[in-house]
């Protein structure tokens, strides 16, 4: 089941890209994620069994790269296929339920948050909770205010 929404949800990104005028330039984010890993574009090459000329092309956003050496790509980089063809970073939640696990509820699967989600959920809590102190104290002061208006 996990692996079919995997491949309806690339089939779907893949539509996207396909859908737009130039479609999506992806070539800056896989030189990016090459050379955080100190791999040489010759090395890439040879891993997606492309010629080097055809690889600085994928990077210069100069050929089409089809969907199995995306997949290779994604693999050797060590990231998401969805990640590589999104415009900003896409957090996969951890999704572990199958049909007869303890986490389906009645058709409903509970899902667990990465480490990464929840500490994004906490800061903006804390961020909510600031502002909404803050809301509070305006608030006050003006009521404060109407109380000690001079007639």
């Amino acid at each position: 089941m996990l692996k079919k929404n995997c491949n309806i949800a690339y089939s779907n990104a893949l539509k996207t890209m396909s859908s737009t005028k130039n479609g999506i330039k992806i070539g800056n984010k896989i030189r990016k994620l090459r050379m955080a890993k100190n791999y040489t574009q010759e090395y890439m090459a040879e891993v997606l069994e492309v010629s080097p000329k055809t690889y600085s092309n994928m990077e210069n956003d100069k050929s089409t790269i089809s969907l199995e050496t995306l997949h290779k790509l994604a693999q050797e980089l060590e990231v998401d296929v969805l990640e590589l063809v999104s415009d900003s970073k896409i957090v996969i939640q951890n999704n572990t339920a199958t049909e007869n696990s303890s986490h389906n509820f009645n058709g409903i699967v509970v899902n667990h948050l990465s480490d990464e989600l929840l500490t994004q959920f906490k800061e903006r809590i804390d961020d909510l909770k600031k502002l909404l102190e803050e809301k509070e104290n305006q608030i006050a002061f003006l009521k404060d205010q109407l109380t000690f208006r001079p007639n």
